[in-house]
């Protein structure tokens, strides 16, 4: 018989030390005891409460579910504390790590040690703030109200406390994506930079950066020798790959660095499948991606990088790799007809074309600089950006 995991909501804190570190292994740890995904609000900084002068906290909130019994689930916290370096000083002092249950399905509870709900809930903000971000219409056990409307209580009798999102930037970094962009996706074909773009803007802008992992593929140098022959496996492959490391990808997200810049969008797997299936192997190709893309995220911002078929077979040339030395120009003709007429109707998310054809981001600060500049602005709709031949 397999035991039904409880719910449970915890706060978890950090002001002494490496305070994302720290947060990052008591994560890591509560990882080992949930029997399912968690749920984990973005991370805050917020000012200490209580007496004496201390450093701000980082603070996040994580619900998750659990088979472990109250008692239990206290004693791995205790000891997670302790493994990380928590040092005993008494209440309201500062503390390496601090893991709070704050509520535990359907239980209340008064012992010495142990109070369910947590007594301080209604009074604190820097709780209450990322509890409602991963359960705004939660009603914990004691409550009468949802999580929300404690906030909204506290605020009311307390007046907003200053609670900030924290993100950490690569060193000397004064830019970073916007906060509504948490997943920005670059695509474009191949040939066009989108890798080489993605990895400069993860150096300026910070942020996860994902990479596809196409040179895992066995089936890719034969396809190029063989298209015909090897579409099928090659693309089943990709599809399955794809889904994947985003999968895997997104459950596992820094939460420090919570903006993801990926090299490629699940969607576009089509543009290939298109090219290169004939119509039963399509046929069997729509139905798993299309199950597969409803259970994926969905990128807030694509950025296009489009060039002529010239310019990509030169910089294909340029880069020299093994298996694409068999690459023909009708089939990059082909694929970058496919690109332009998929983003010509594409309207999923804001998208920017950036005509790439006289654009050298990759040897030319200035170049890079104007790129990154248009990409920041962000805006709704389509925006297309090509910059003279004087680049």
């Amino acid at each position: 018989m397999t035991l039904r995991g409880k719910t449970v909501w915890l706060a978890l804190g950090s002001n002494v030390g490496d305070r994302a570190a720290q947060l990052r292994k008591a994560l890591e740890s509560l990882r080992e005891i949930a029997d399912s995904g968690m749920r984990v609000s973005k991370i805050y900084e917020t000012e200490p409460v209580g007496p004496g002068p201390q450093e701000n906290y980082l603070n996040l909130c994580v619900r998750l579910s659990t088979v472990l019994n109250p008692r239990q689930l206290l004693e791995f916290c205790k000891e997670t504390e302790t493994r990380i370096g928590r040092i005993p000083r008494g209440r309201w002092a500062p503390r390496e790590i601090d893991i709070d249950i704050l509520a535990f399905e359907g239980q209340t509870l008064r012992e010495a040690d142990l109070v369910l709900p947590h007594p301080g809930i209604g009074e604190r903000q820097f709780v209450l703030v990322p509890l409602a971000e991963i359960d705004p219409d939660a009603v914990l056990p004691g409550f009468r109200d949802s999580v929300t409307r404690l906030l909204y209580n506290a605020r009311a009798t307390q007046g907003d406390f200053d609670i900030r999102e924290y993100r950490l930037l690569p060193g000397g970094s004064t830019a970073s994506f916007p906060d509504h962009l948490r997943y920005v996706a670059i695509e474009g074909v191949i040939g066009a930079g989108k890798t080489t773009l993605v990895r400069l803007l993860g150096e300026r802008l910070g942020g996860q950066t994902l990479f596809e992992e196409f040179e895992n593929n066995p089936f890719l140098a034969d396809f190029y020798k063989d298209r015909h022959r090897f579409a099928f496996q090659t693309q089943i492959f990709f599809l399955l790959s794809r889904f994947r490391q985003i999968q895997d990808y997104f459950q596992q997200q820094d939460l420090f660095r919570p903006q993801v810049v990926s090299d490629y969008m699940f969607a576009k797997d089509k543009i290939f499948a298109t090219q290169n299936l004939d119509e039963n192997e399509m046929s069997l190709y729509l139905r798993l991606s299309g199950l597969m893309e409803r259970q994926l995220p969905k990128p807030d911002y694509v950025v296009y990088l489009q060039a002529d078929t010239k310019t990509l077979l030169s910089r294909i040339k340029q880069r020299d790799r093994d298996y694409e030395r068999n690459i023909d120009e009708d089939y990059i003709e082909s694929l970058n007809q496919a690109y332009n007429d998929y983003f010509h109707y594409y309207d999923a998310s804001p998208l920017l074309i950036v005509n790439t054809n006289h654009l050298d981001f990759v040897r030319k600060t200035d170049d890079l600089n104007l790129l990154i500049e248009q990409i920041l602005k962000a805006p709704e709709g389509v925006t297309y950006w090509s910059p003279g031949a004087q680049h």
